[in-house]
């Protein structure tokens, strides 16, 4: 009979295999990744476009421009694309980005050839229709207005523009006059200038003849490739940004600097750092916030790896009595991270947690995918995540404290609040 009163044995994970994603190139130049997988009977593709909001003064001509694509083409309407699309099962995002946007079909890999010649008509012939362009953003006017009632979307954009400035394309500011003001000959203009450069990358089961029908839709047609603008980090002299609403019952608070993203040789260091901090839910942060205090829900700390820059945040949301107590509370485990070290048992605790979700984020096509593109845009290889359990299960107590002593100073922190107005 099983002794529930046993735990069961534990061995540590310490080799995840990651199939290999191959390229190949088309006849005008266009680069192909792809990731087949004879397992799964689904496939997704990629149009990967380099104009995410690094590359536009306004940032609406790269979202706008994205999205009326997929309000019909000039051989069909919306709703016949839609119904077309929908026909063959398959399912179509448009997600634009801060360094790159991205076209997605999902499909069953039997219909690979429909939903290929689908999105090249999308990509290729958009109808750009003024009425339906004019109801778009209508829209995209009314998610915004949404969005400015949220404490949680205000803080986030607080912070990001006091750490890289209002003129940074990762700090700038969206408003209901910069949608209203775009005009669709603007968003036509960009589309011409920026949407022929595009990666393809392809995950799940593939034909045989997939280059051959890729070619057929996407290598023909000439390249104007997009050059790479350059821009500064200018920071808010301010460490304190108050966002207040007598609306709003509880605080959303966003504690961050700008730091590095993962081509830093730290990067791993303090990525284990972090999920000690307040990574996951065993996290330091967790303990002492949620569990003792009973401030929040819960509270997290995360290093964003952008393709140009990198910033670290810790986000919560706490009622409005307990905003400050709660900022104390976060720069007081910082202290006490910088001056005691980390016990074995607690660091080994994160180490196994890091391991097995690695493990559990590379268990498909798509997600081996997504991980290829993360670091194939900042330049890197998947060396990167062949190296991942090592230089996880490398870390020492030592290194976090360093870690925390290098790069997380109290004093070099923003923190922006969004909550209800001080009695």
């Amino acid at each position: 009979m099983l002794d529930r009163t046993i735990a069961p044995g534990f061995k540590p994970i310490k080799k995840v295999t990651i199939p290999q994603v191959d390229s190949s190139s088309l006849s005008n130049g266009r680069k192909v990744f792809f990731l087949n997988d004879s397992a799964v009977e689904v496939f997704k593709i990629d149009l990967v476009i380099p104009c995410g909001s690094w590359f536009a003064e306004n940032y609406n001509l790269i979202s706008l421009a994205l999205k009326i694509l997929n309000e019909g083409t000039t051989h069909r309407n919306a709703h016949q694309l839609a119904e077309s699309i929908d026909f063959i099962g398959s399912f179509a995002e448009f997600s634009p980005g801060f360094d790159q946007s991205t076209i997605s079909f999902y499909g069953l890999s039997r219909f690979f050839d429909k939903n290929l010649a689908l999105l090249s008509e999308v990509i290729s012939s958009p109808s750009f229709d003024e009425q339906q362009f004019e109801t778009l953003k209508k829209k995209e006017v009314q998610r915004l207005k949404l969005n400015l009632e949220k404490s949680s979307y205000l803080s986030s954009v607080a912070l990001r523009s006091s750490l890289f400035g209002l003129d940074h394309p990762y700090g700038k500011n969206n408003s209901v006059d910069k949608i209203e003001a775009v005009r669709l000959t603007e968003v036509q203009a960009f589309f011409a200038s920026n949407f022929s450069d595009f990666d393809i990358m392809l995950s799940g089961k593939l034909p045989n003849d997939f280059i051959e029908i890729l070619e057929l839709n996407f290598g023909k047609n000439p390249i104007k490739r997009v050059a790479l603008p350059e821009h500064q980090v200018t920071n808010t002299v301010g460490r304190l940004n108050e966002i207040r609403k007598p609306a709003f019952v509880q605080s959303s608070i966003k504690i961050g600097k700008v730091l590095f993203n993962r081509t830093h040789p730290d990067y791993m260091k303090f990525t284990v750092t972090n999920e000690l901090f307040g990574g996951f839910f065993g996290s330091r942060l967790m303990k002492n916030i949620r569990e003792e205090k009973g401030f929040t829900y819960g509270i997290h700390s995360h290093l964003y790896s952008l393709n140009q820059e990198g910033y670290f945040n810790i986000g919560t949301d706490v009622n409005g009595e307990n905003e400050q107590a709660t900022i104390d509370e976060i720069f007081k485990e910082i202290v006490k991270l910088q001056q005691e070290l980390v016990g074995e048992n607690e660091l080994e605790t994160v180490k196994n947690y890091m391991a097995g979700s690695f493990a559990g984020s590379v268990n498909s096509p798509f997600a081996i995918m997504e991980k290829f593109k993360a670091v194939y845009f900042q330049g890197m290889d998947m060396s990167f995540y062949e190296q991942y359990l090592n230089s996880v299960y490398k870390v020492t107590s030592e290194d976090i404290m360093q870690m925390v002593n290098t790069h997380l100073q109290p004093d070099s922190f923003y923190t922006c609040i969004a909550g209800p107005e001080k009695s």
